[in-house]
This record gives structure tokens, C-alpha cells and sequence, in this order.
């Protein structure tokens, strides 16, 4: 199948070695000195339309969703009985050159997922994997902080699970729960100690290494991880795009506004391609307009691409006040 994965196209630039950058975070300073090699393929728009629906393609108009947004994240588990999207549907999805993600959970791991229990010979689950297991993620019965350092489930998603996302025909990854790599070793939740950090970051640099043309898209990526870098590569120069839940709906989080125009200003100075820096807000219902209108013009005005959703994420709301997208 015809997908993003292949195409050579690439850029070569160096990464920066003690750049800094102000923000009102304060300032971080990248790390890293080995070359990066960054395909076109991984191109993200800098300021995408773009949505977040986990429902099936049966229960909305995929021309519709393809024509309106330029960044589309899916959830593509295969082993989903039946998956949300067969491979036609997504290609379908990037017919208009809209760029196609599909989530991938690497700091915890669902009881939901088949991987859970069920792997191949050569891998280890999730549910035996009791030395990775860091606890129950509060609020989430069915999920379990994983550390993100440990070997065996590193393997588990770089050279199980991602592969086989890679395969329904997207073109990349959101990476959701990266804000383990921000845990103390003390953490009420999900503990990450210096080894775990590091082998977040480790892992990330994995899915480039064995996925160089994906675009990778992290969620609540935290500050701490500007600075670091895996085998001589600064962090930022791995990934092509960052975003928080719920920074200005239902009230704004100034924590998290500040984390992520700290992103924002590194990402303008790093030698490479357009990058998104974006906020995924949540409101009651695709009826609650004017809430959503507000938390987007918040959004766009911090200088940030929004996205407005129901908490479900299993409806697309289609926004009067959504702008053309433009084709990547």
C-alpha cells in the first residue's frame, strides 16, 4: 500500500549545541550535536486544522472529515473488533493530503488493547510485564503507567505495537501520556526515576530510528524534556509537533500555557520544518458553540493551533467558525 512511510525526500540540518531560548516559562536549553536527517514526509502544517476522533468511520462523513481538517488523528488499533478504519477508509482520509496520525499510548499501557495480554513469541505483554508496571493511572480504571525505560516494553512498542499501526497506511503518531518523563521518582502516580526519563526519550528516539518519514506529535510533552537529547540528537529535532488537553476550557491552566509557549519558542528556532504547537480543549456537546468559540479564539490568540472537542472523542463537531484547511 501506498503510504507517507516511504517517500525519500529529506532534509539534512544540524542540531543546535546549547541554543537557548525566553519564553514566559523561562529559559531552556537544547542539547545535542549529532546530525539530523528529517524527511519531508514528516512535515506538519504550523498552524493545522486539525481534529481528534477515536469513533468509527462508519459514524461520520469521512470526505467531510478529509476535506476540513489537514491533521487528522485516528485511533488505527488493528486488533479492534471491528478497527475504526479499514486501510481504503484512511487512504480515503489522505485524499486531499490531509496528514493521518494514529494514536499510540507510550507512557501507559490499556487493559483494552489486546497487547495487554496477548503478544507474539519474542515480546512481552503489558499485564507481564510487572516490572514496567508504575500503577493505576487515577481516574482511568482500565490503564496503567508503564516505565517508559524499561527494555522489554520499549521493544513491545517500537518493534510491535507501532509497526503494526504503521501498516493501516497513516502517517505517524500521537503520542499520548509523554508526561511521564516530567514524573519524579517519588510521584504519587506513575514514578519515573532519571533511568525511566532518560528511556522516554530513548523510546522516542526508537519510533524515529525504526520510523524516519512518520511525523510524531507528542501530548503533554513537559519542559524537562527541551533539554534533553538521545545519542547526541536534541529531543525536539525527534518529534514535529506538541499539544495539551484542557488549557483554556473549561478555565485556563497557566501552567500548561506556559509549558507550551515554552515549546512554541523553541520550536520557531530549531533548524528544521514547520512544527504545531496546539491545545485540544473539551466542551459538553457539539451544540455548546459559543464555549468552544471562545476556548478557540483563546487559543489562536496565545498563538496556538485549537482544537475543540466533545471529551468522548467519538463525535467530530463541526464548527461554524472552523477555518479552510490548507493542504500540507
Amino acid at each position: 500500500m501506498s503510504s507517507a512511510w516511504g517517500r525519500e525526500v529529506e532534509t539534512q540540518v544540524p542540531a543546535r549545541t546549547a541554543a537557548s531560548s525566553s519564553s514566559n516559562a523561562g529559559t531552556v536549553a537544547l542539547s545535542g550535536s549529532t546530525s539530523v536527517t528529517i524527511a519531508a514526509a514528516r512535515d506538519l502544517p504550523a498552524s493545522p486544522v486539525w481534529v481528534v476522533y477515536y469513533g468509527a468511520a462508519a459514524q461520520t462523513n469521512i470526505e467531510q472529515l478529509a476535506t476540513r481538517f489537514n491533521v487528522i488523528v485516528i485511533d488505527a488499533d488493528p486488533d479492534a473488533d471491528p478497527p475504526n478504519f479499514t486501510a481504503a477508509q484512511i487512504t480515503a482520509l489522505k485524499a486531499h493530503g490531509a496528514k493521518v496520525l494514529s494514536y499510540l499510548n507510550l507512557g501507559a499501557c490499556e487493559t483494552s488493547r489486546d497487547y495487554w495480554t496477548t503478544v507474539p513469541a519474542g515480546f512481552v505483554s503489558c499485564s507481564a510485564n510487572r516490572a514496567a508496571q508504575q500503577g493505576e493511572y487515577s481516574g482511568y480504571p482500565d490503564e496503567y503507567w508503564m516505565n517508559v525505560g524499561n527494555a522489554a516494553y520499549q521493544k513491545l512498542i517500537v518493534d510491535y505495537v507501532a509497526p503494526r499501526l504503521a501498516a493501516t497506511g497513516v502517517d505517524g503518531f500521537m503520542l499520548d501520556n509523554v508526561e511521564i518523563v516530567g514524573h519524579d521518582s517519588h510521584a504519587a502516580e506513575g514514578p519515573c526515576d532519571a533511568t525511566c526519563k532518560q528511556g522516554g526519550l530513548d523510546l522516542v528516539a526508537q519510533l524515529r530510528t525504526a520510523f524516519p518519514n512518520a511525523a510524531i506529535v507528542l501530548n503533554a510533552a513537559p519542559t524537562s524534556a527541551i533539554s534533553g537529547s538521545s545519542k547526541g540528537v536534541s529531543f525536539p529535532m525527534l518529534v514535529d509537533g506538541d499539544f495539551a488537553e484542557q488549557v483554556f476550557l473549561p478555565s485556563l491552566d497557566t501552567s500548561l500555557l506556559q509549558t507550551l509557549q515554552t515549546w512554541k519558542g523553541i520550536e520557531a528556532r530549531l533548524p528544521r520544518h514547520s512544527f504545531f504547537t496546539g491545545t485540544l480543549e473539551y466542551v459538553s456537546s457539539c451544540s455548546a458553540t459559543s464555549n468552544a468559540q471562545h476556548g478557540w479564539r483563546a487559543s489562536v490568540a496565545a498563538g496556538l493551533s485549537p482544537s475543540i472537542a466533545t471529551s468522548s472523542l467519538n463525535h467530530v463537531c463541526w464548527w461554524p467558525f472552523l477555518p479552510e484547511a490548507a493542504a500540507n
